[in-house]
């Protein structure tokens, strides 16, 4: 029975030691795959191989190469962290000369390090800063921290507020982003993000986003048709001028007819003329009295009532009627 017992921990230990002793294999095999893509000129797929690696069998040798892949990569705080890792690893196994280049390979990439600092001057109960997705520790707030090159998107939000959003570019220069106070979101609406973005692309007039129909759009507040009713005022008193000229005309032109021939029948063809002309201008008149009239008062209805605005533009056109007597006016409001 304890033969059994002492057969049964040994079998159970080697199935715990057996993916063990397999990790520095593959983490070998990754390690090696990691040096051939570096060598064909894969710097990208080198470092995912030697990073994998380094997780699976951490080492000061792996540290040291993928710390130099990643500077090569471009990600040099990345590759900075690595160097510092590296040197602590060396410190610990006493491995002197790893530890001096591991040293001076991060003293070297210390100045072109570039940085981000979030300021956040305005702390509330609640309050989340993301970063790239990831939540900030607070501690970090307020800290002017080394990153990679890159496009990082910064959020912050907190229950009642309005959530803030920017996105900064962080190339050669080091960069600061502050974090406003966030707004109550109103009792009456839902809640809203609020962006903000570094160097916002400009957008041409006619390239506006597509929108729901479902969205509400907003009304423009009433207003009282200033300009249409200006312009009809303005019209009605041009046609009652007019109105009033043509009937002075008229009565001229039928005093001189009356003169010439002051009889019912006329045979004087000067005063039959006269005549003719004096009731034409005299139905001109009565025209342009009723059309200005008409545009006096629509004007007047319109200035007093007015209604609310739409989005389309108030227009206005005039012409005159087939055969010469009154005016036409039309167009939409």
């Amino acid at each position: 029975m304890i033969a059994t017992s002492r057969w049964l921990v040994a079998l159970a230990v080697l199935a715990i030691a057996a993916p063990v002793r397999a990790q520095p294999a593959e983490a070998e095999a990754l390690f090696r795959e990691g040096k051939r893509l570096l060598a064909a000129g894969d710097t990208a797929g080198a470092c995912d191989k030697l990073d994998a690696s380094e997780r699976l069998d951490p080492a000061c040798g792996t540290e040291l190469n993928l710390a130099d892949c990643l500077e090569r990569d471009g990600q040099l705080a990345s590759a900075w962290a690595m160097f510092v890792k590296a040197e602590q690893t060396a410190k610990r196994i006493d491995d002197r000369k790893r530890g001096a280049e591991a040293r001076r390979r991060a003293a070297r990439l210390l100045p072109r390090l570039v940085y981000l600092t979030i300021d956040v001057d305005h702390p509330i109960d609640g309050l989340v800063v993301e970063r790239n997705g990831a939540a900030l520790d607070r501690v970090l707030w307020n800290q002017r921290l080394p990153l990679d090159p890159d496009e990082y998107q910064i959020v912050a939000s907190a229950p009642g507020r309005v959530t803030w959003s920017t996105t900064v570019s962080l190339r050669t220069e080091s960069r600061t982003v502050t974090v406003p106070a966030l707004d109550p979101v109103p009792a009456d609406k839902p809640v809203v993000e609020r962006r903000a973005r570094v160097d916002p692309p400009v957008r041409a007039r006619d390239e506006s986003p597509d929108r729901d129909d479902d969205e509400p759009r907003e009304v423009a507040p009433p207003r009282r048709f200033g300009a249409l009713s200006l312009t009809l005022a303005v019209v009605g008193v041009g046609a009652l001028a007019t109105g009033a000229g043509f009937g002075y005309i008229s009565q001229q032109l039928e005093t001189r007819s009356d003169q010439l021939c002051p009889s019912v029948a006329c045979s004087d063809p000067q005063a039959v003329g006269q005549n003719l002309r004096s009731r034409r201008d005299a139905l001109v008149a009565d025209a342009a009295f009723v059309g200005g009239g008409v545009a006096l008062a629509t004007a007047a209805t319109l200035w007093l009532l007015g209604r609310p605005g739409n989005a389309r533009t108030e227009r206005l056109a005039a012409a005159p009627l087939v055969g010469g007597v009154g005016i036409v006016l039309g167009g939409h409001f």
